[in-house]
């Protein structure tokens, strides 16, 4: 829709370098997936960390505009405002899922996920590729997007009224509930909902208003100083990434052929009848040397155990 202006669709350098800024604009904020390829750990630690703050916020439209503008030879000064609104985009609708962003960095390292929105949506998914299906039959920008964008409020301040009223059942259903974690399902009105008590946790999932329970944990205090193999995997980078990160989680201790597991599970996500968000560090019995480790999200046993082979 910037490109309709008609400064900027009769000159054809223009019109490239503000399409450009708006795709490249709405990206910035995930080239932090670069970290990737230092591991889980620091993926973890880093993934809508800085990259989606205060700062960023500010800094991406500056270099993104000035990158694309020096490239294609147009005054940066044009471009900026479409980069700050691409950026300001992206960087807004992560806080409406539940992984969420550090949007108030460097302020605060405080993780701000409202689990209004699921990190994909087939409906809103349906609507954008509905709207581009049309806008290249029909070539009518301005009512099909106007009308896309009204969708899509629409779409979220219903979600919100949904999240807010399932929230609300599941702290009908548990009258000692002290807090609440919410994420959005794939179907429509579907949710799962961790819980903590104030003697254990809980999970369950909200269908239409209706409270499945999906199993209930014990909050258990971590191991203290007089396990000295959990001290050492306390200083493994994986599990100490998880724990920076995780908002309720549960855990258990495995010994099995003089080895030692200790398994954090996090109970906010919930996908396929499993949690797939997890941290598992292996110790030596014997020696307290961390074997293995992992952390990140899997989804069967199987494929775990193939991330934690060791020889």
């Amino acid at each position: 829709m910037a490109t309709l202006s008609p400064e900027v669709s009769g000159d054809a350098q223009l019109f490239l370098a503000m399409t450009a800024t708006a795709l490249v604009g709405s990206h910035a904020p995930d080239f932090d997936t670069v970290f990737k390829l230092k591991g889980n750990s620091t993926y973890l630690r880093q993934h809508r960390g800085r990259s989606h703050g205060i700062t960023a916020l500010l800094a991406w439209p500056i270099i993104v505009s000035a990158v694309i503008g020096t490239v294609l030879g147009v005054n940066p000064a044009s471009l900026w405002v479409m980069a700050q609104i691409a950026v300001l985009l992206h960087v807004t609708v992560d806080l409406f899922n539940a992984y969420g962003t550090q949007a108030l960095q460097p302020f605060s390292k405080k993780w701000i996920g409202w689990g209004v929105i699921g990190t994909f949506d087939p409906y809103l998914f349906s609507a954008y590729y509905g709207a581009y299906v049309l806008w290249l039959i029909t070539g009518a920008t301005v009512p099909i997007f106007a009308l896309l964008i009204a969708l899509v409020v629409s779409y979220y301040a219903i979600q919100f009224k949904l999240r807010n009223r399932a929230l609300a059942t599941v702290a009908r259903h548990f009258a000692g509930a002290h807090e609440l974690f919410i994420s959005p399902g794939i179907g429509w009105d579907d949710w799962h909902v961790a819980v903590r008590f104030r003697d254990g946790l809980g999970a369950v999932k909200v269908k239409k208003g209706e409270v499945i329970e999906c199993g209930r944990f014990r909050d258990k205090p971590m191991p203290g100083e007089d396990d000295l193999h959990f001290v050492e995997a306390r200083k493994n980078a994986d599990l100490q990434a998880f724990l920076a990160f995780s908002k309720i989680h549960t855990y258990t201790v495995t010994r099995h052929n003089g080895m030692i597991e200790y398994r954090f599970t996090n109970l906010r996500y919930f996908s396929k009848d499993i949690y797939p968000f997890v941290a598992v560090v292996i110790v030596d019995e014997g020696s307290n040397e961390v074997l293995s480790s992992f952390t990140g999200w899997v989804f069967s046993e199987e494929s775990l155990q193939k991330k934690l082979a060791y020889e």
